[in-house]
């Protein structure tokens, strides 16, 4: 399993170098202006924020994990855990676009969504003095479709991001009386997840804490609902 995440995160580290100028889900076009905020406030991407007394600035690149992981013979388990099947079905299909997309009702094999959400998730950020988060999505199907190929069904079109990474547009912003923080962003518009958005919710906590408590969200039914609860830790 160390092997699996040092791999991990070796392959994040470099796709976050490539990601500062384009996002790998296909997110719009950053400028590159970056506005001169007041005192105490920095950019996050689309305003000037004002940050929790010093404990969410960062100077270098910060990054965070969590996951689960099930494999054939194997269950490694990081803090990540999904608490809503369906809405976590409904980011699989529109966020990723890797299940759930067919046209004529017929499904099967890895076409089939309840056959990823009992699968393994990996999620991650990264962000550095901009203040400008890079979130990471990458999802496996449940053990027993891994070495199958097998997708029955009609593609209703849209591209397949997996791993999902969102690096443009994305916002940091304080919330809970500012013991927490929020970062918020959006699917690629290539397969329709950008009018989608994507919420990672902490309650209470820092960037400056080595772990915290985290909560994932995405539209589920017309409504913003939570899909995945866990422990982000540093690395």
């Amino acid at each position: 399993m160390k092997r699996l995440i040092v791999s991990f995160i070796a392959i994040y580290s470099a796709l976050i170098l490539a990601a500062c100028g384009k996002s790998g889900g296909g997110g719009n076009t950053n400028t590159g202006v970056i506005p001169n905020c007041a005192v105490g406030t920095v950019w996050n991407g689309s305003s000037c924020v004002v940050v929790n007394g010093g404990g969410n600035v960062v100077t270098g690149p910060t990054q965070f994990y969590d996951y689960n992981y099930y494999g054939n013979n194997t269950n490694y388990r990081g803090s990540l855990s999904i608490v809503n099947s369906g809405a976590y079905a409904t980011f699989l299909k529109e966020a990723l676009a890797v299940c759930g997309r067919t046209i004529w009702g017929i499904e099967a094999g890895l076409a089939k969504c309840e056959n990823w959400t009992s699968g393994s998730l990996m999620v991650s950020f990264s962000i550095d003095g901009s203040m400008r988060p890079v979130v990471r999505f990458e999802a496996y199907p449940a053990p027993n479709w891994y070495q199958y190929t097998l997708s029955l069904g009609i593609n209703a079109g849209g591209v397949a991001f997996n791993p999902l990474i969102l690096s443009n547009n994305n916002t940091f912003s304080l919330i809970n009386s500012s013991k927490g923080f929020e970062i918020r962003a959006q699917g690629s518009y290539l397969n329709g997840g950008g009018l989608r958005l994507i919420q990672v919710m902490v309650k209470e906590g820092t960037l400056a804490q080595n772990q915290f408590a985290y909560e994932l969200y995405f539209p589920h039914n017309g409504v913003a609902t939570k899909f995945a609860t866990g422990v982000f830790k540093r690395y």
